[in-house]
């Protein structure tokens, strides 16, 4: 007994540590696990007690009466044992006391959400709940029941919430981290490029069978599972030549060879990883499950896990982290709202590196048609076959975005391993959304005002040529294009060309440790092919402080939190506030309409400081034409640098204060 509950101490520390704490990034002192709280339970016992409210050991009641989250765990159970429906029970009784609508069982490995009054397994966007989630999406579940207490599908749009949330996600590479220390991999690429590939396999048999193409007399994912790890070798090894034969996935053949060499060799050589370690892989990946519609950048988020932090700043040109991506897709997507037929569109990535923007505007493009109830069998084809285009130098990284683009839904017909910079199109596009590569390349930019082979306005101008007139395009540029004073003939460009919509300037180490360069989203409405007039309309500029991730180049998460609502100092993602409602972002809502000219606004930095400098607002065009060097940086007129300076008493009071430090030395 005593071990037992030794045992289960541990898990619940585990739970709080790991998972809650670190992957969740809920503040440690709003977790209790104490038996001082049994007078509202009923138990001796109360496992784990989630609330709004930071405990301080004196604040017992202002603790429960801000409660959003209630687990009974439970060590060495499995799902809908004897252990398990005990702890059901147990979580059923307090959850009632603690006048919770919901309430988690949780064994560690799995956990699951259940309706306090029906008494059955919540599903959220319809599927099931089956790991700790955020404060925000407590809150969120909490408004839903209180709403409708017999509700057991709950549905969201807010931006941070998938089907399988990244940092659930997450939580399962931290469990494949600890599975690999005992394997010798040859490199990083390989482990990520392995478990990518393994992640695959599984999701294959999720789109057959929504295709409803299964055939159940063949071996598929879920019938490779054997107790014995030979035989579940054996079994994956026979589903992987299944997709290379008999399956349109055989295209993914390169990514599935490399699963199938590392867990059972090859020309009489030993395999790599341990038929044991197979097995213990394969519960964990298949315990991410669904992955359809995942609704992030998978790579990235393997990558992000694995890779070591020189591999990450040599892969700086690949990847753009996601809630980026997300947001500016959005932003860049927001008129296409309903699927029309006769009007349909085309989106470009010419740099698309592992796919990260297309993954987010396919995401962005399908809760905009289910929202409207236009996603019909003739707009999925269009999804999957006609909308998204993708080039990249690289062909590991077409690879990559093809499975990244299958996660999301597909969309992955026109990707193409091929130099965008050389390629002479003969279509145009009605959006272009990208993170080119920045330095000297070796291709002359098609400009009509400088000569240059940088590559950063290489590609603008390759986007500004590519564009239909009215197309709209979302650039993400070092600031050297908008006050190198060598580059103002191409800004003139840019302005006699297009419409510059909006410049956002992203917080210093926005994709840190990648790249350091200080970078910035152009938003732009091409005019005409030809030179003309500059553009007669002002540009909306906005300074994005805080971000959610340190401003260094370490970019870990702040989890700087007002108490009572939500992430203050995340300007980019949706959120959700105490009363459970789903809210936009805040440049989401502040979006073209937002100046405070007059009143600067009031923000809190990532260390709490709070601060009142200007962040928005429009630039007249003259303004900015009436520079010298058509200067176009947000920072140069919402917050011109002010030089200070001392006067003769000052220095002298400084003299004085330097003297009695060396007299205190000496």
């Amino acid at each position: 007994m005593v071990n037992k509950k030794k045992r289960e101490a541990l898990t619940v520390s585990r739970l709080i540590n790991e998972v809650l704490v670190q992957q969740l990034n809920i503040p440690f002192r709003q977790i209790v696990n104490d038996t001082s709280f049994q007078k509202y339970t009923g138990s001796k016992r109360p496992d784990l007690l989630i609330s709004e409210f930071e405990f301080d050991g004196t604040n017992e009641e202002q603790f429960i009466q801000n409660l959003v989250a209630y687990a009974e765990i439970k060590d060495n159970c499995v799902v809908d044992d004897a252990d398990w429906k005990d702890a059901f029970k147990q979580g059923s009784e307090k959850a009632k006391k603690l006048n919770l609508p919901f309430f988690i069982v949780s064994n560690y490995t799995s956990s699951i959400f259940y309706n306090t009054l029906t008494k059955k397994q919540l599903l959220l966007n319809k599927n099931p709940i089956r790991e700790f989630q955020t404060i925000d999406i407590y809150r969120l579940i909490i408004n839903k029941l209180k709403k409708d207490p017999k509700v057991n599908e709950i549905d969201a749009n807010v931006d941070s919430l998938s089907a399988v949330s990244e940092a659930i996600f997450n939580k399962k590479l931290w469990e494949l981290a600890n599975i690999y220390r005992g394997i010798n991999f040859k490199n990083n690429v390989e482990k990520i490029d392995f478990t990518i590939g393994f992640i695959a396999l599984e999701y294959f048999e999720e789109k057959e069978n929504e295709d409803k193409k299964t055939d159940k007399t063949k071996i598929g994912w879920g019938n490779c599972y054997d107790e014995h790890p030979n035989k579940l070798v054996a079994n994956l090894c026979s589903y992987i030549q299944r997709l290379e034969t008999e399956t349109n996935f055989s295209e993914f053949k390169d990514l599935m060879e490399a699963v199938r060499i590392l867990i059972n060799g090859e020309a009489g050589k030993s395999p790599l990883v341990d038929k044991k370690d197979v097995k213990d892989i394969y519960n964990v990946i298949n315990n991410m499950s669904p992955l359809h519609g995942c609704g992030f950048d998978l790579f990235g988020a393997v990558y992000e896990m694995f890779a070591a932090s020189n591999e990450k700043k040599d892969f700086g040109e690949y990847f753009t982290r996601r809630h980026y991506t997300h947001i500016f897709s959005k932003i860049l997507l927001q008129n296409e709202l309903y699927f029309n037929k006769d009007k349909k569109f085309t989106i470009l990535d010419p740099a698309c590196g592992t796919g990260g923007f297309l993954t987010e505007g396919f995401k962005v493009l399908k809760t905009n048609f289910e929202e409207t109830k236009t996603l019909d069998k003739t707009c999925k084809k269009f999804l999957e076959n006609e909308c998204f285009y993708g080039y990249d130098i690289r062909k590991d990284n077409i690879s990559r975005t093809k499975l990244n683009m299958f996660l999301v839904g597909d969309g992955h017909t026109n990707m193409f391993d091929k130099n965008s910079l050389k390629l002479a199109f003969t279509q145009k596009f009605d959006y272009i959304l990208t993170n080119p590569p920045y330095g000297n390349g070796t291709i002359k930019a098609e400009t009509d005002s400088i000569s240059t082979i940088r590559l950063e306005i290489a590609f603008i101008s390759k986007i500004i040529k590519l564009l239909k007139i009215g197309g709209k395009s979302c650039i993400i540029i070092p600031d050297g294009i908008l006050e190198n004073p060598s580059y103002e003939p191409f800004r003139k460009e840019i302005l006699e060309k297009c419409d510059i919509d909006a410049i956002l300037s992203l917080p210093k180490f926005a994709f840190a440790p990648y790249t350091k360069e200080k970078t910035y989203a152009v938003y732009i409405t091409k005019r005409s092919d030809e030179l003309t007039a500059i553009q007669k309309k002002s540009i909306w500029m906005y300074i994005i402080d805080n971000d959610g991730l340190a401003n260094s180049d370490k970019r870990f998460p702040t989890r700087l939190r007002n108490n009572r609502n939500g992430w203050m100092h995340d300007e980019i993602s949706g959120w959700v506030n105490t009363e459970g409602e789903e809210k936009t972002g805040i440049v989401e809502e502040r979006w073209l309409t937002f100046d405070d000219k007059d009143k600067p606004s009031s923000w809190i930095t990532e260390k709490g400081e709070t601060m009142k400098l200007r962040k928005g607002g429009f630039l007249p065009i003259k303004k900015i034409t009436g520079n010298k060097y058509t200067v176009l940086l947000p920072e140069y007129y919402l917050r011109p640098y002010k030089p200070k300076f001392i006067d003769e008493e000052e220095v002298d009071e400084e003299l004085k204060e330097i003297k009695k430090l060396i007299k205190q030395i000496k």
